[in-house]
């Protein structure tokens, strides 16, 4: 238990973590699945691919390594989904991510981070607004050089969010201003700037002839 709590501090605001005495009396929530043994240490998440107005279909991911906190730390943040897309290549990268947020009308987001690796916390965020905000990792890299020129980036980490002002257009960039990155404030400033409501896309079914009424959910 001493290192399931330190866990729980650890992911605060990023996971939930809960536990389920399979000694106490009442039926067990169907979620959890068969229990053979204790402990049993399960990670449920999202199908990354499932209708957009659901999200109940899960992906269930048992832990067998250590049962120390940073063990298990380690590896519910490699197991959290990620959204956010990746400008690596410069320019063809930012054209790629600029085409999709125009596509669905998304406000876009730009983090230009120090990391070359996605943090945790970049994960909650993208995943938290998704389809309410376009979010894209700007990685420290040579053909990004001159990305970080244009929206005049001297010191890493850095944001920078494109709202959508009326319609499609796109509004001028505002800069997150503190130096803080914590996920209160960024989850506050982003809050401000994305959409109200999700876009939910719609694509054509091949199957049958074109029309009004012939639109599938995909995912975004």
């Amino acid at each position: 238990m001493p290192e399931w709590e330190k866990l729980a501090g650890a992911v605060k605001g990023t996971a939930k973590i809960a536990y389920w005495d399979t000694e106490q009396h009442g039926s067990r929530p169907p979620l959890l699945g068969e229990i053979k043994g204790t402990p049993t240490i399960r990670l449920y998440k999202p199908k990354r691919k499932q209708k957009p107005t659901s999200s109940k279909e899960k992906v269930v991911v048992d832990y067998n390594n250590e049962r120390k906190a940073t063990h298990m730390k380690k590896f519910v943040d490699e197991q959290m989904p990620n959204f956010a897309e990746k400008v690596v290549h410069g320019q063809k990268d930012l054209d790629a991510f600029e085409n999709k947020a125009a596509k669905y009308g998304l406000p876009r987001a730009m983090l230009f981070t120090s990391k070359t690796d996605t943090m945790p916390l970049v994960k909650y965020l993208s995943t938290e607004f998704r389809r309410k905000i376009l979010i894209a990792e700007v990685k420290p890299t040579k053909k990004n050089q001159s990305i970080m020129d244009k929206y005049n980036i001297t010191d890493l980490p850095a944001l920078i969010i494109f709202p959508v002002s009326s319609g499609d257009s796109v509004g001028d960039p505002i800069r997150f201003d503190s130096d803080r990155f914590t996920r209160h404030k960024l989850h506050t400033f982003l809050s401000k700037h994305a959409l109200k409501k999700k876009v939910l896309p719609t694509v054509t079914n091949k199957q049958e002839p074109p029309s009004k009424t012939s639109n599938v959910k995909v995912e975004l």
